[in-house]
């Protein structure tokens, strides 16, 4: 994996890339969750290097992504990352996000649907208002009370 940099107006995203197999390939990109950095998914990128290109990168404000100004959207994120693969010169991309990092894949696939290849969603939720239902909704934006009454250990 070579590691690389991105510059976007809000900071340098750092990513590493092995493009092995070729631009035509199918392309695994691992994308964390937040607080987590790129080495989440170092035994993927163990077992899948040499049997397709793969690109993991550290989330902008995350890891050697940082630092980095946090004005930016969810939308902004999926943009750069497609912007990568296009100076990267991958395409067919299959994304395995990792709860935020879903959260991005969803985005891209909003974004650029005829460019995905795929989607592995791991510990994230669908972000379209139609998977979920009133009362979750209802539930949701009364969570913090309900929080305080259990003790910080027992959230961990």
């Amino acid at each position: 994996m070579q590691e690389k940099l991105y510059e976007t107006p809000c900071g340098k995203i750092h990513y590493w890339v092995n493009r092995d197999c070729g631009p035509a390939a199918i392309t695994l990109v691992f994308l964390p969750g937040l607080t987590a950095d790129h080495r989440l998914f170092d035994k993927q990128i163990a077992c899948f290097e040499g049997k397709y290109n793969l690109l993991v990168w550290d989330a902008p404000g995350h890891g050697a992504s940082w630092p980095f100004r946090l004005d930016f959207s969810l939308m902004d994120k999926a943009k750069w990352l497609d912007e990568i693969l296009c100076r990267e010169a991958l395409c067919q991309p299959v994304i395995v996000g990792q709860s935020m990092g879903g959260y991005v894949g969803q985005a891209y696939a909003e974004l650029f649907p005829r460019k995905l290849k795929g989607f592995v969603a791991i510990d994230s939720v669908p972000l379209q208002r139609k998977y979920v239902t009133a009362i979750e909704l209802w539930l949701l934006k009364r969570m913090e009370p309900v929080y305080r009454h259990y003790p910080w250990k027992s959230l961990l």
